[in-house]
């Protein structure tokens, strides 16, 4: 993983370079976000920058930047779907539909710890016409989440973040796409043990 361009664009924007890192990967560019959120939080331990003002830079560039890709589905539709499935993201955007597919809402939270879901999520939510403050209502808390755990690895592994961040790289959505089942599974019997609930009351009645 190399971090020369992250250096270079963090001498000449400073703070404003965290905020850009998140954009990255919505203009194409071939550079993961855990990195990108990991560099923020190493800096801040080897440089003078402050960490809280880093991770907020780095949050709200996360944010903004899936809020646009949120606007940009919600806006086009099908155009940017037709785009997006004869380029080069075209798999990814077949993982992030079939995620949303399977998982609802859920997926909107957890697709941030997925690689390649990540990216194409915002745009199949908004696509699908999802209202915007539900998607928010999932997105920015799991946003919020993602960074500190990737800024914080950044933070207290200076030096050996990026072979940390290629293990992880595996672990984390398998953790992920566990979590979401267990999630389902228990809705799904809590819904059950509401409908058995409500059949014996009338029953009764």
């Amino acid at each position: 993983m190399d971090t020369v361009f992250f250096d270079e664009l963090t001498e000449r924007f400073g703070y404003w370079s965290m905020f850009l890192f998140s954009w990255l990967l919505f203009f194409g560019l071939p550079l993961p976000n855990e990195l990108a959120a990991s560099f923020s939080g190493m800096i801040t331990v080897q440089q003078s920058y402050n960490p809280f003002i880093a991770f907020i830079s780095t949050y709200l560039g996360l944010i903004s930047s899936a809020s646009a890709a949120y606007g940009i589905g919600r806006l086009f539709g099908s155009k940017i779907e037709n785009r997006i499935r004869r380029s080069r993201f075209a798999s990814r955007w077949e993982k992030s539909i079939e995620f949303l597919n399977r998982y609802g809402s859920w997926a909107i939270a957890f697709s941030f710890f997925i690689p390649g879901v990540r990216w194409g999520m915002p745009y199949v939510v908004g696509i699908s016409k999802h209202p915007y403050w539900k998607f928010c209502l999932f997105a920015f808390p799991a946003a919020f989440v993602w960074t500190m755990i990737y800024f914080q690895i950044g933070r207290v592994f200076p030096l050996v973040y990026p072979e940390i961040l290629t293990n992880l790289r595996y672990i984390i959505p398998i953790v992920a796409i566990t979590l979401v089942a267990a999630g389902i599974i228990l809705q799904r019997k809590k819904a059950k043990q509401n409908q058995g609930t409500a059949k014996n009351l009338k029953r009764r009645g």
